[in-house]
């Protein structure tokens, strides 16, 4: 048996832009969230996850070091 370690370690965001409180049904918002630089171990992840209150829908994903590493750096922040 193999065992795996976890450890969890909540990163919150600075920054928001466009942050979306209220999504209605059949609807989409965009929201930009700032975080202080961080580096994910190799064989690591960052697992990012929204829960909507009362428990209806979730969503997640996963960023892995190889995707920060390819990241750019954003100057001005415009939502579209």
């Amino acid at each position: 048996m193999k065992r795996t370690a976890v450890q969890e370690r909540i990163i919150l965001p600075l920054r928001a832009q466009n942050y979306a409180t209220l999504v209605p049904g059949k609807k989409s918002e965009r929201t930009v969230f700032t975080m202080a630089k961080f580096t994910i171990p190799d064989g690591k992840c960052l697992v990012v996850e929204l829960n909507e209150k009362n428990g209806g829908r979730h969503q997640s994903f996963v960023i892995e070091n190889e995707d920060l590493v390819r990241a750019n750096n954003i100057n001005e922040l415009q939502v579209r």
